[in-house]
């Protein structure tokens, strides 16, 4: 299985394309992507805002990507899928997401140029946390399709008497005889 293209879309579901046994196939998911699957796409959002050069690129620190300060300051930024494109040994990638403009409350949508994902083809700075970021996308999409790593879904339950429940229509317990000890 060959994963070309990952995206979240409105619903929180997947659509991923791949190709599995030499046929192209497209599944438009049903069911919500795992938190994992948020989480990587999420650790892609520092490459879109660098690569496409969003004016937070200067002040993020790479040293620890996890802190407070790079998260408060990617608040405005959202990775919404990639595509892999090119063969086998000459892979690229391309981040699609978004930003959101403060001022108006519209979307901004970003398309990073293609970056190869050979470091003898490009000459990125961060390739290789990049390609792991990359990696960790593909895998999440495989166990969706594959496995079925989808998120919970909270439902509702019916808690209205049926004609199957066994305790519907008995009316009130009333009183009971008093148990007598057996002598």
């Amino acid at each position: 299985m060959k994963v070309n293209k990952v995206k979240l879309i409105k619903s929180g579901c997947l659509e991923v394309h791949y190709i599995d046994e030499g046929n192209f196939i497209t599944l438009k998911g049903i069911n919500q992507a795992h938190p994992d699957m948020k989480a990587a796409m999420k650790r892609l959002v520092p490459f879109l805002c660098d690569i496409t050069e969003q004016r937070e690129a200067d002040k993020y620190d790479w040293s620890d990507s996890e802190c407070e300060y790079n998260e408060d300051l990617l608040k405005y930024l959202d990775v919404s899928g990639i595509t892999i494109s090119g063969e086998d040994s000459f892979e690229a990638v391309t981040i699609t997401g978004r930003r959101s403009l403060s001022s108006t409350r519209k979307v901004l949508n970003l398309n990073t140029p293609q970056i190869s994902l050979d470091a003898d083809e490009d000459d990125y700075v961060h390739l290789s946390e990049l390609q792991e970021a990359v990696d960790a996308v593909l895998e999440e999409a495989k166990l969706y399709v594959k496995e079925h790593k989808y998120g919970v879904i909270q439902q509702e339950f019916n808690f209205e008497a049926s004609a199957d429940d066994p305790f519907a229509g008995n009316g009130d317990a009333g009183e009971s005889d008093p148990i007598s000890e057996a002598s």
